[in-house]
């Protein structure tokens, strides 16, 4: 007769889950894997603080090694767990190194999001905007006694170039300017470390935010014009309308202000750059009835209209008034501007000031007021486009 079996026991000398069954096929075992490590710990099955190997935790619950990697790399993003080389995955609360002394560092981060137009893999993020910004924090963040680690990333790359950042940098809290997605955010806010967004906006819980006042910005460009006297009002907007959707309802706010009509085809999606600015141009010039003013997203596209228009021979503001959004310094351009400047000071001051609270303190929401500048480009409409 053959002796029975000895139970196996977990690899590596950690903990097994106790009196877990297979898992059932499904087309995401991962999130399932994933929520039952988040059940594990929640209630403390792992008392050295040290899981099971991936191998153990596969043969355990009837995955592959492949998903429980996929799943513990899931709960490590959102710092629940950290892995050691050569060592294991641990619980996070307890495992050396993961919360970075505060107390010992002085640095704050900075993470700049570029974004970059598709086909030409050109920078196309407002580089005046974000000089602005980076410079109001840079000088606020000397002043507070900080110092501020600026990394830079594209939207698709943000949550690998921000572990990396984390993992190098010892930081006290972190800044992101638009771009960052929310899901990732929450992620970020798990982490315990101080956040604002600048430039956005997602009224996430333990998360400030400095932004433009976007909605009275569009809504004060259109009371504009329409004191001007037009009636037909388009706008060029970006054609990432989740990076700035405030501009856009403020645009259409202005319209019902002044009961103007509003027309889905005057509001123009195009990327900000020469060839959306060429696009939006050949689609205004083709509207019937043209629109008699157009509002720009930003002061760049905007001076980059003008330059379409005059080019095919149409007169600004004689034949079409022309409105930036903000941003860049154009000459001549009327237009609504912000103090970027100062959001980027605004942003460290919110930093600093959680910082150095006794208790956590609720999140601040900050809107930075639009001031209209006049300048050479609007007019009142002509007899023939009334």
């Amino acid at each position: 007769m053959s002796s029975p079996k000895r139970p196996s026991r977990p690899r590596s000398g950690a903990e097994a889950l106790p009196a877990l069954g297979r898992l059932g096929r499904s087309v995401n075992l991962v999130r399932q894997v994933e929520q039952v490590l988040r059940t594990a710990l929640a209630e403390g099955h792992f008392p050295s603080d040290r899981l099971p190997t991936e191998r153990t935790l596969g043969e355990q619950l009837g995955v592959s090694r492949e998903t429980v990697r996929r799943a513990t790399e899931v709960l490590q993003r959102e710092g629940l767990l950290v892995k050691f080389r050569s060592k294991g995955t641990f619980v996070a609360s307890e495992s050396p190194g993961l919360r970075l002394a505060p107390i010992a560092s002085t640095l704050l981060g900075y993470v700049q999001i570029d974004f970059r137009d598709v086909q030409g893999g050109n920078d196309i993020s407002n580089r005046a905007i974000g000089g602005l910004m980076l410079q109001g924090a840079s000088e606020a963040a000397g002043q507070a006694g900080f110092q501020l680690a600026v990394q830079h990333a594209i939207p698709t790359q943000v949550g690998p170039v921000f572990e990396q950042f984390r993992q190098s940098v010892r930081l006290r809290g972190v800044i992101f300017t638009d771009g960052a997605e929310e899901k990732f955010l929450r992620r970020v806010a798990g982490l315990g470390l101080p956040l604002v967004l600048l430039d956005h906006e997602f009224h996430l819980a333990r998360m400030s935010s400095v932004r433009d006042d976007s909605f009275e910005a569009g809504r004060l460009a259109v009371k504009h014009l329409a004191e001007l006297g037009h009636q037909r009002i388009a706008y060029a907007l970006w054609s990432r309308p989740e990076s700035n959707p405030w501009r856009l309802q403020g645009y259409r706010q202005g319209l019902r202000d002044a009961r103007l009509p509003r027309r889905r085809v005057w509001e123009l999606p195009v990327s900000l750059t020469q060839a959306g600015a060429r696009q939006a141009v050949q689609s205004f010039l083709g509207l019937v009835p043209r629109p008699t003013a157009l509002i720009c997203f930003n002061n760049t596209l905007a001076d980059m209209v003008i330059e379409e228009l005059r080019r095919r021979g149409v007169s600004v503001p004689d034949e079409v008034s022309v409105m930036g959004g903000g941003g860049e310094e154009v000459s001549g351009l009327t237009c609504h501007q912000i103090d970027w400047y100062q959001m980027g000071r605004h942003a460290v001051r919110i930093l600093a000031g959680s910082l150095s609270a006794l208790s956590e303190p609720a999140p601040e929401h900050h809107l930075a007021p639009p001031i209209l500048r006049l300048g050479r480009t609007t007019g009142s409409p002509s007899a023939k486009g009334k």
